[in-house]
């Protein structure tokens, strides 16, 4: 299946939970895709399905979740603020794409390759598409 084949939007970020799988697409090209590991499922920890759109761009953060712990990232492009978004994870020590997700994923976050997410930041604009599965 060919995941931009469907797309009539300039930029589309396309998410597959279950293949921990991104795809970038411009219109119906597909410009770079990656392995990533998405939200332990879980009420309050799973990431969230649907679509968005991407609501900013911001480099060298800090994130803080709801219970007060907090991780430093080079890339955060949120998709549902502020609580949702594409970051980086230097902490992360299992390979991106491994079913380790299930229970060492994230908090709902799209943890994405340091490489794949700094391409990400330079390509994307606000307001481009993401659909989330």
């Amino acid at each position: 299946m060919d995941p931009c084949a469907s797309n009539t939007s300039g930029q589309l970020v396309r998410v597959s939970v279950r293949a921990q799988h991104l795809w970038v697409c411009a219109g119906h090209r597909l410009v770079r895709d990656t392995a990533v590991t998405t939200g332990i499922p879980g009420e309050d920890t799973h990431t969230p399905t649907g679509s968005y759109t991407v609501q900013a761009r911001t480099r060298n953060t800090t994130l803080t979740l709801v219970d007060g712990r907090s991780f430093a990232v080079r890339y955060w492009i949120p998709f549902d603020a502020p609580l949702f978004g594409f970051h980086d994870a230097s902490w992360q020590t299992f390979p991106f794409g491994s079913p380790r997700y299930r229970t060492g994923g994230s908090h709902g976050c799209v943890h994405m390759p340091l490489a794949a997410i700094a391409f990400l930041y330079r390509w994307v604009h606000v307001g481009a598409r993401v659909r989330i599965r």
